[in-house]
């Protein structure tokens, strides 16, 4: 576009557009017909909208896609129900999380689009969401008629000086919508021939910044900060250097969180530039951005750690008492409570337990005080509460406070601290005698660790999807899990896509995946199949899957499984109750209309068979299942141990199951998981210890395999697992350290010895003789039940059951 262009050209090629428009919509009633609005900022798109209501002879139906949709045909049905409107307009495609997925399954269902809609749809579209509906929808893309709303450039201008402003100020924290708008305008301005203002250029580089700080490309956020701040230098304008100066320091805090082996050196730059920022911002007079921003200075200091030598610790403290009186007089409430927990902190580190415990709750009544604070704001006080309780010999009180802190925190968001708080549970629940809470609490702290990272291995759990650390100022991840890193290094990947080529099939309802135990079947489910259905959807259908693992009251469990599994894929609570299996067939019935695919997923199935020994107790949910599989969109995942496999002959033998042709072991069914090969195991250990920077010398990667493919040629996942916890336990990361400690072997007795430790000094005894009654004198594992055991045990009974159940575990 030219730069002669007058504004009022463009506001009377904006009316014409309308007028264009609404002649479109008349003619096209009851045919299906697409028309995309392509317009790249929302007040303009705002008036447009009120312009088209008033032009417009026919109602035009409007809707809004949430942020987490996955399929656009899905959605728009779901809101719509049965009504069928003369027009529909749908806003939102712009804030969806993961577009290309939506234009790709729209691309892929077009025909439904045709068939159901029988009228014109309106999509608001910006400029980044239309390349790719041409990209990933080209057919669907072909069928549409594009119109253009443009800004004139004074009110570019304009919008560009007026947020740049209040973003500076302080007054408007930017969102990505935002800072695409802005983007946006500085190319449709640079297209115009405009040249804009030094000072206005500089702002900019400090908006680019920030949108690339919200997207986390920490990269290129420095070089667009630097270039702003040289500027504001020259011109010596104090305020605006020291508001950069403070989002160089987010930067920095930002790799310190995501790298863990170098953090230290990453706060110390944090510090650095925060100490100038509120240098500048004294030589500016400026004490209210004093106040706003020194407290993230002490955020930096506490995580220095620098304080067996307390140089951070008297830096904590003077930096306090220059805060408190500046919170007083310009702070916040929450700002305020900060101060106090940090003075807190100090206290603790003097073991000066009153003066903690005071002080921590002092913060924690301001805390309560503000109004709608979102509950993770506490967890961190109650922490430092209860290390102060626990100085005091309050043990009780301790453990209910962090209790209390691990319910409120959220893991997401700090995942170092939920970690802190676990930690210091488990070590309390040990030295009281609660060694079950304080096993399961150390499985709990395992699994975190592996799946943001910090550890490598997870030892005998199962694996987790991968989790990102959400920073709270950054943008918001809609579904942060992964397939987890083991599944996706070890070629198991390709297992996870053939699982879900299967689901998304029309020939298998039923899949049975079977192998031997420790061979990572319930990992494969939770870490790499449930994370890949939820990711994308499978034609038009969003999937859903549901995981049972205990069979105890099976129906009421798959009941809130289900009901939970229809909340996080639709947003929406259910408003029946599943707790009969009528209740849930009927809601399976219901999922089908609803362009759901149901993958009801029964792990560990082996179980069941221990839990019902009785063929009549085992009947109904035989029946459940052949109504199941009638179901159309339902699909049924059976996994269990291979030597159980034969248990599932009884149910072809009683039912007539015609959906899978009565023969339940086919081998179209049937879905087997091996051991590793060497070679994938070489690649599970590389992979998981550079993410966690537990880094191990090849020379050892090489013997350990060895070690562990043994002469077999093959790698058990559980082995490898627990071998590599001990690994990291023990800190052993040479060949050398690794053949004085003793072979996988060695490692394996050590971490036996370990899950003894866990059972309590006083079960000790009790645990090592069942450890011996569940080997026979040829080195084999004899299946025994809880019953036999005891009678071998007659004078230690009580103490079985706690052990069985850590072993279990």
């Amino acid at each position: 576009m030219s730069n002669q262009q007058e504004p009022e050209n463009l506001a009377f090629d904006n009316e014409h557009s309308l007028q264009t428009l609404v002649r479109t919509i008349t003619l096209s009633q009851e045919t299906f017909s697409l028309i995309l609005l392509r317009c790249n900022y929302a007040d303009l798109r705002q008036r447009m909208v009120e312009r088209l209501r008033q032009l417009s002879p026919v109602h035009i139906r409007e809707i809004t896609l949430p942020a987490s949709v996955k399929t656009l045909y899905t959605n728009i049905r779901e809101q719509l129900g049965d009504e069928q409107p003369p027009a529909l307009m749908v806003f939102g495609l712009e804030s969806v999380k993961d577009i290309d997925t939506v234009l790709t399954s729209a691309n892929q269902v077009r025909e439904e689009f045709r068939k159901n809609f029988p009228f014109p749809i309106l999509l608001w579209v910006n400029d980044s969401v239309l390349q790719k509906f041409i990209r990933l929808a080209t057919d669907l893309e072909n069928w549409a008629t594009i119109t253009e709303f443009e800004n004139p450039t004074d009110e570019l201008v304009n919008f560009l000086h007026q947020k740049s402003d209040e973003i500076f100020a302080g007054d408007v924290m930017p969102n990505p919508q935002m800072c695409r708008e802005l983007e946006t305008a500085r190319q449709d301005l640079q297209k115009r021939g405009e040249v804009l203002e030094a000072a206005l250029q500089a702002s900019l580089e400090f908006l680019l910044g920030l949108n690339d700080y919200l997207h986390d490309e920490i990269d290129s956020v420095l070089e667009h900060y630097q270039q702003s701040l040289e500027f504001w230098r020259q011109s010596n304008y104090l305020e605006r250097q020291g508001i950069l100066l403070v989002n160089i320091a987010s930067v920095y805090n930002r790799q310190a969180e995501k790298n863990q082996t170098e953090n230290q050196r990453y706060w110390q730059e944090s510090k650095n530039y925060l100490q100038q920022a509120i240098e500048i911002f004294e030589q500016a007079q400026r004490s209210d951005l004093v106040a706003k921003h020194i407290t993230k200075l002490g955020e930096v200091l506490q995580r220095l750690k620098a304080w067996p030598e307390l140089q951070s610790l008297v830096e904590l403290q003077s930096l306090v008492e220059k805060s408190l009186p500046l919170h007083q007089n310009y702070g916040t409430p929450l700002q305020l409570a900060k101060d106090y927990g940090f003075l807190a902190e100090v206290a603790l580190e003097q073991s000066r337990w009153n003066e903690a415990h005071q002080l921590a709750g002092q913060a924690l009544q301001i805390l309560a005080e503000i109004p709608n604070l979102q509950s993770n704001e506490f967890s961190w006080y109650r922490f430092i509460l209860a290390k102060s309780q626990q100085g005091l010999g309050q043990f009780e009180a301790a453990i209910n406070s962090l209790k209390a802190a691990k319910s409120e925190s959220n893991h997401q968001y700090n995942p170092q601290l939920y970690i802190s708080i676990l930690e210091r549970l488990r070590l309390l629940y040990f030295e009281q005698g609660e060694y079950l809470k304080a096993f399961n609490i150390k499985q709990e702290q395992l699994q975190i660790e592996q799946q943001y990272g910090f550890r490598a291995f997870v030892g005998a759990s199962y694996l987790n999807p991968q989790r990102q650390i959400i920073s709270s100022t950054q943008l918001q991840v809609e579904n942060p899990e992964t397939i987890a890193q083991e599944i996706a290094a070890s070629g198991r990947g390709q297992d996870v896509k053939r699982l879900r080529e299967r689901i998304g099939g029309t020939e298998h309802k039923l899949t049975v995946i079977h192998g031997q135990s420790g061979v990572g079947k319930s990992s494969i489910l939770q870490g790499g199949l449930i994370p890949a259905l939820q990711q994308e959807a499978i034609g038009e259908r969003d999937a859903l899957p549901v995981l049972l693992r205990v069979y105890t009251d099976w129906v009421g469990m798959l009941g809130q499984s289900l009901a939970k599994a229809f909340e996080e894929v639709r947003g929406n609570q259910l408003s029946v109750n599943l707790d009969s299996s009528a209740a849930i067939l009927e809601q399976l019935r219901r999922n089908a209309d609803r362009n759901l695919l149901t993958v009801l997923m029964f792990d560990q199935f082996e179980e069941f068979f221990f839990v019902y020994p009785d063929q009549g107790q085992r009947r109904a949910f035989y029946e459940f299942l052949r109504v199941c599989l009638d179901i159309p969109f339902v699909k049924v995942i059976l996994s269990l141990r291979e030597d159980y496999l034969h248990y599932l002959l009884e149910l072809d033998r009683l039912f007539n199951l015609t959906a899978i042709n009565n023969n339940i072991l086919d081998k179209n069914i049937r879905y087997h998981l091996g051991n590793f090969l060497p070679a994938d195991a070489m690649a599970v250990v590389q992979s998981l210890t550079e993410r966690s920077h537990f880094y191990l010398e090849p020379a050892l990667i090489d013997e350990l395999v060895r070690d562990l493919a043994g002469e077999l040629g093959e790698v058990r996942p559980i082995e490898l697992q627990i071998v590599g916890t001990q690994l990291q336990t023990e800190k052993i990361t040479t060949l050398d350290k690794y053949r004085q400690f003793g072979t996988k072997e060695k490692l394996v007795e050590r971490f036996l010895e370990e899950v003894i430790q866990d059972c309590g000094a006083e079960n000790e005894q009790v645990a090592r003789l069942v450890l011996y009654l569940l080997t026979d004198e040829n080195g084999t594992r004899p299946l025994k039940t809880r019953a036999e055991l005891a009678a071998d045990l007659p004078a230690e009974a009580d103490k079985l059951d706690l052990v069985l159940e850590i072993f279990v575990a």
